[in-house]
């Protein structure tokens, strides 16, 4: 009676497992190099029989729905201009394409600096004569070189793109300091001048900037009203305590925009979650209300789900990622799946790369290496694509524009979303230098699907017809 009792129950459970509602296709990229087309079809294969692993049971309940995605994407830099305008037109086109492009990377959601970012050829702002309290003398000359071409040579191979802007510093005039960049030698002058004078000039620059733009065929969606307020870097920067940017936002940008009729976005941010709790004192001082979102770069999941208890309808934007050292690694390369999977299971609409394209050198102007998904060499024309190049190609090819992320359970760093036709999709990494099983649970149906050794994987289950 017992055996018959085991037989039965072992019958039953074959037939869970077999009974399939959906198919399931498997692509992935290796990350050991990088290659302009990395995405390839791994062999589906469906286990029933196999023993999985507790530790690789993927719970799935697509009815659980949380934010819509925005996309995926990195951000523009003048170094990156530079190299990328250093090409024949013919490789121009062809490095557009693979970043941008629908049918290959699909980088939608980008990042663009106001002024003078750590990635720019030196220090610089739109407002170079002092005390030009209108403005007069405002220019976005210095973008047109390399800048903006970058940027619109980019929305002609994808109209849809979103674009989040920052500044990492007011004008030099505006500082106490007088400098935009060197904010580590004293940092008490690094902040901006505290008076209505100043705070009313900074307000307009930011206007004219949105407004430049725009004439130029860019529009900008949302911008963070300080980059890094919290740090004290020779790179241009200034550091803004909690007070000082809720009396410039609220008091000053945010009006002035209103009454501009300008729709772009005003957001808080951009915080890290390292040596100050900016984001909490803005989340507890209610202040917080008037801003359309907030953003987070170098921070934690933990901290930034917190947002959520103090702010349920904020939104949650991830500014910039992990920079590392230029080394363009395939250790490196492993990590971004954690990475993207910290932001957006904490309710972030996105996740942004930092550096698009770097120079043969991957250097700063202020002395320092960081990674990028391209190389650019500007004396002999060669395009070295990265192995973080392969992991957000697949990555924005799974983490899609208009996804709902959907609830799961997992003990993998994985992100799972579903698309407007109700497929299901996986992005979960197999470190294993041998294939793998995974366990899909579906409510009562349950899948074990073999993941290729060594790979990024994205999984995509189709309800059967």
């Amino acid at each position: 009676m017992k055996f018959n009792k085991i037989l039965i129950a072992a019958i039953l459970f074959t037939s869970a497992l077999s009974a399939q509602n959906y198919n399931v296709e498997v692509s992935y990229v290796t990350l050991k190099k990088g290659e302009a087309s990395p995405i390839k079809k791994h062999e589906t294969k469906i286990d029933p029989n196999i023993k999985v692993h507790q530790n690789d049971f993927i719970v799935l309940v697509p009815e659980v729905e949380f934010q819509t995605i925005e996309g995926i994407g990195g951000a523009f830099n003048e170094n990156g201009g530079e190299a990328l305008f250093s090409l024949p037109k013919t490789k121009q086109r062809e490095v557009l394409k693979n970043l941008f492009n629908t049918n290959n990377a699909n980088l939608v959601f980008n990042r663009t600096p106001i002024g003078a970012s750590d990635f720019s050829l030196d220090a610089y702002s739109y407002s170079m004569v002092p005390e030009d309290y209108d403005m007069k003398y405002f220019s976005i000359k210095r973008d047109k070189k390399h800048l903006l071409p970058f940027i619109k040579e980019a929305l002609k191979e994808n109209n849809s793109m979103i674009l989040q802007a920052s500044p990492w510093s007011p004008p030099a005039w505006m500082k106490y300091s007088n400098a935009m960049d060197k904010n580590n030698l004293d940092k008490e002058k690094s902040r901006l001048i505290e008076s209505p004078e100043i705070y009313e000039a900074y307000t307009t620059y930011l206007i004219k900037y949105i407004k430049a733009y725009k004439n130029e065929g860019v529009e900008i969606d949302r911008f963070c009203i300080q980059n890094e307020p919290d740090t004290y870097a020779p790179f241009p920067g200034c550091n803004m305590t909690m007070e000082q940017l809720q009396d410039l936002s609220v008091n000053y940008v945010i009006p002035a925009f209103k009454n501009e009729d300008l729709d772009t976005g005003i957001w808080a941010g951009t915080f890290r979650t390292i040596n100050r709790g900016d984001h909490y004192k803005l989340l507890n001082s209610k202040t917080f209300e008037n801003f359309d979102g907030i953003g987070f770069q170098y921070a934690n999941e933990a901290f930034i789900r917190e947002v959520s208890l103090l702010a349920p309808n904020m939104k949650i934007m991830n500014t910039e990622t992990k920079c590392y050292n230029g080394d363009n690694s395939t250790e490196q390369a492993k990590e971004r799946l954690s990475e993207i999977a910290n932001y957006i299971n904490a309710g972030s609409t996105n996740y942004c790369y930092w550096n698009l394209i770097l120079n043969e050198t991957s250097n700063s102007a202020w002395g320092w290496k960081q990674n990028s998904l391209m190389v650019i060499n500007r004396q002999n024309g060669a395009i070295q694509y990265t192995p973080d190049y392969n992991a957000m190609y697949l990555a924005s090819n799974s983490v899609v524009k208009g996804d709902k992320r959907i609830a799961h359970i997992s003990k993998h760093r994985i992100v799972t979303t579903k698309n407007r036709n109700n497929e299901i999709k996986v992005l979960i990494q197999n470190n294993k230098s041998t294939n793998q099983f995974v366990r899909l649970i579906i409510g009562e149906e349950e899948i074990n699907v073999e993941l290729p050794e060594d790979a990024l994987c994205s999984l995509t289950l189709k309800l059967n017809n």
